[in-house]
């Protein structure tokens, strides 16, 4: 088999065998109803069985060794468990910590409800909201923001007031490509209180997930002899503003020539990863937020992550820093071809931030921040 197919298998194997554990312990540590919570725990996790929703929660299952001999003794439950308005008795007050994921689109006051079942049911216990959404916003804050002390997002502005500014639509990407584009949708104004910037964190995001956590962990796929010069293969379908978006990016790689890309159709996962261990680059535009699987996917395999700039936000960690671990352009592409190009051209810079990123990632991800900062929260 050649390097790529043996890497392809390889990542398929360890991929299987996280999702087959944490689904089977998330099982063996799952209640079904409120009264089944084992008096034992004091940290309960209220999640929600979404591909994205569950990499805020791999943490506790990937650290779980970790957190036990810190003490954390945690039960998961499914929010749909969750009564909401309905008068509950108490049920322990062992439980000093609840961590609470909405459902999809759940309205803010249906999250504060479900809350207000969970305190009364806890009495001990405070609240961290784990808004797993892709957008910049907060739109359940304004509801959830007086039951809970903690508001965890994957991505945040570095300047909060961007948070209560009006868009159109209901983000700054739709706001900023229904501009561009002409496009009608009504103006929005978020409802964000001053209160809840105390109480933003950031967590740990795509890369420390099943998918991921063992490339990271692994050496860096050889950056030497790599066939592809640019993986691209990018979808342009959903709301309208999405489409016009993803539609740019696409037509822009429309207009490269005399280059190997990736980029038309779908492929099964396993091909996907060994495509991007065979590219030199990735170009990787905005999805429903900035920040995307397939800038981890780049960072893991080592195909140099080309990405409109994202300085107005930051991640846990630091890992989208211009130049040092992945290359920004202009939202609006100008001048994507040069920079493609130049990074064609010098393998030297262009492995010194592949290698970069997935070196800052996998030592964030040995350092155990993401379980110090769980540990902390008690």
């Amino acid at each position: 088999m050649s390097g790529k197919t043996v890497f392809a298998a390889k990542w398929q194997f360890n991929f299987t065998r996280r999702k087959v554990t944490q689904r089977m312990g998330a099982k063996l540590r799952s209640v079904a109803r409120l009264a089944d919570i084992p008096g034992s725990a004091n940290v309960l996790l209220v999640t929600v069985q979404h591909e994205l929703a569950e990499t805020q929660a791999y943490p506790f299952h990937f650290y779980r060794a970790r957190l036990k001999a810190a003490g954390v003794k945690f039960v998961e439950l499914p929010v749909d468990a969750v009564p909401r308005g309905a008068a509950v008795q108490v049920i322990s007050r062992n439980i000093k910590r609840i961590f609470f994921q909405p459902t999809l689109n759940m309205p803010g006051a249906d999250a504060a409800a479900a809350i207000q079942t969970l305190l009364a049911a806890f009495p001990a216990a405070k609240v961290a909201f784990l808004d797993w959404f892709a957008p910049l916003h907060l739109h359940p804050a304004a509801a959830v923001a007086p039951l809970i002390d903690v508001y965890v997002k994957k991505q945040v502005f570095r300047d909060f007031s961007a948070f209560q500014q009006p868009v159109v639509g209901d983000t700054n990407l739709s706001d900023h490509y229904a501009r561009k584009h002409g496009l009608t949708y009504p103006l929005f104004k978020p409802e964000v209180p001053d209160s809840i910037q105390s109480k933003l964190r950031l967590w740990s995001n795509f890369g420390l997930s099943p998918q991921m956590v063992d490339l990271f962990l692994s050496p860096l796929a050889d950056l030497n002899g790599r066939g592809i010069d640019l993986h691209a293969r990018l979808a342009a379908n959903g709301d309208p503003w999405y489409k016009v978006m993803r539609q740019e990016a696409k037509n822009a790689v429309d207009r490269l020539t005399g280059l190997s890309i990736a980029q038309h159709g779908r492929v099964r996962r396993d091909q996907f990863f060994a495509e991007l261990a065979n590219s030199k680059l990735c170009f990787s535009p905005f999805g429903y937020g900035e920040i995307c699987w397939r800038d981890y996917e780049a960072f893991a395999t080592g195909s140099l992550l080309i990405k409109p700039s994202v300085e107005h936000l930051r991640v846990e960690p630091d890992i989208f820093v211009p130049d040092e671990t992945y290359v920004a352009v202009p939202w609006d592409l100008d001048g994507l071809r040069d920079c493609i190009l130049e990074h064609l051209s010098d393998h030297g810079k262009r492995s010194r931030i592949a290698r970069a990123a997935h070196h800052r990632y996998r030592q964030w991800i040995e350092a155990g921040t993401a379980a110090e900062e769980v540990i902390a929260l008690l």
